[in-house]
C-alpha cells in the first residue's frame, strides 16, 4: 500500500522559472567570492552563456551587478547588502531582542549574537562585538551556520521530534567541521538531552577551531524555542569559570527575552 505524503506548501503552485534562474545566479555569484568571467560563471552555474548574459545585463540595469571595463569580469554590487540591511531591521524579534545581545556583549566584552532557524540551518540576524574587542569569526548578520555544530542550533533542535531529527540527518547530514563536531544522530540525541537539562547549550570548538560559544533559548508563548542568544570567545578566554559565568548571565537574559514574547515560567 502506497502512503501519500503531505504536500509541501509550495507544491502544486505554479512558479516563475525566470525568477528562479535569477535567484540561482545571484546566490551562485555569492559563492564565487570574486569578479568572474561570463564563461566561468556559466560553468559554475551549469547554465548557457547566452542565457546567463541576458540575466546579467538586467542585473546591471538595476544596479545589482557591475562589470569591470578592463577585465570584463562581473561582480555583485553592494546594493544587495543594502537590501539585507533593510530586511534585518524589519526581521521578527530583532528590534525587541537586540538589546539583550548588546547587554551580553558588553557584560563580557565578547562577541554576542541573535540567531533563528531557517530551512534546517541557523541564520544570524543580529550581532554585537564587545567594546574594544572583535572576534574574527564567521558570526555576521546573514551568515548561515549548521544546527548540529552550534549552541544556538542545538537549542532549536529541542523543538524537533525523533522523526524530524532523522529528516535532518537525511536532508542535511552532520558534516564534520572540527575534531569535536558531533557527526552521528545517536551522539546528537545525547547532547540534546544534556542541553535540555542544563538550560543552555555549548559549541565547544565544534564549528570553528579555537572558538567556544555559550547559547540560551528565547521561547514564545507556547514554550517553543524561536531564537537563540549566544556569546562567543576564543577558548583561551572562555575557560571553565567564564563559561559558568556566561551561562548564568545568559539564563537571566533568556527569561527576560522569552517573557517579551509571551512565555511564562
Amino acid at each position: 500500500m502506497q502512503v501519500k505524503t503531505a504536500k509541501q506548501p509550495s507544491e502544486g503552485i505554479k512558479k516563475n522559472q525566470s525568477l528562479r534562474k535569477a535567484l540561482q545566479i545571484l546566490e551562485g555569484m555569492t559563492r564565487i567570492n570574486a569578479p568572474a568571467r561570463l564563461q566561468d560563471i556559466a560553468q559554475s552555474l551549469r547554465m548557457p552563456q547566452s542565457t546567463l548574459l541576458r540575466f546579467l545585463n538586467t542585473f546591471i540595469d538595476f544596479g545589482y551587478v557591475g562589470q569591470d571595463p578592463d577585465t570584463s569580469c562581473y561582480y555583485l554590487t553592494l546594493k544587495l547588502v543594502e537590501l539585507g540591511s533593510r530586511a534585518s531591521r524589519s526581521y521578527p524579534f530583532q528590534n525587541s531582542l537586540s538589546k539583550y545581545v548588546k547587554q551580553a556583549a558588553t557584560a563580557f566584552n565578547e562577541s554576542a549574537s541573535l540567531c533563528v532557524e531557517q530551512n534546517m540551518q541557523m541564520v544570524y540576524i543580529a550581532t554585537e562585538e564587545g567594546p574594544g574587542r572583535m572576534l574574527q569569526t564567521l558570526h555576521r548578520i546573514g551568515h548561515i551556520a549548521p544546527m548540529h555544530a552550534t549552541g544556538v542550533g542545538k537549542l532549536h533542535l529541542l523543538n524537533y521530534s525523533d522523526t524530524q531529527l532523522e529528516e535532518l540527518e537525511k536532508k542535511v547530514g552532520f558534516p564534520k567541521y572540527t575534531n569535536n563536531t558531533i557527526t552521528s544522530l545517536k551522539d546528537l540525541k545525547k547532547e540534546l538531552e544534556q542541553v535540555r537539562k542544563a538550560g543552555c547549550a555549548m559549541d565547544n570548538e565544534e564549528c570553528e577551531v579555537g572558538v567556544r560559544c555559550i547559547a540560551v533559548p528565547v521561547k514564545n508563548y507556547q514554550g517553543q524555542v524561536v531564537a537563540g542568544i549566544s556569546v562567543s570567545a576564543p577558548v583561551t578566554r572562555m575557560d571553565k569559570q567564564k563559561t559558568e559565568e556566561v551561562c548564568r548571565f545568559l539564563k537571566e537574559i533568556s527569561v527576560k527575552a522569552s517573557k517579551e514574547l509571551g512565555w511564562e515560567t
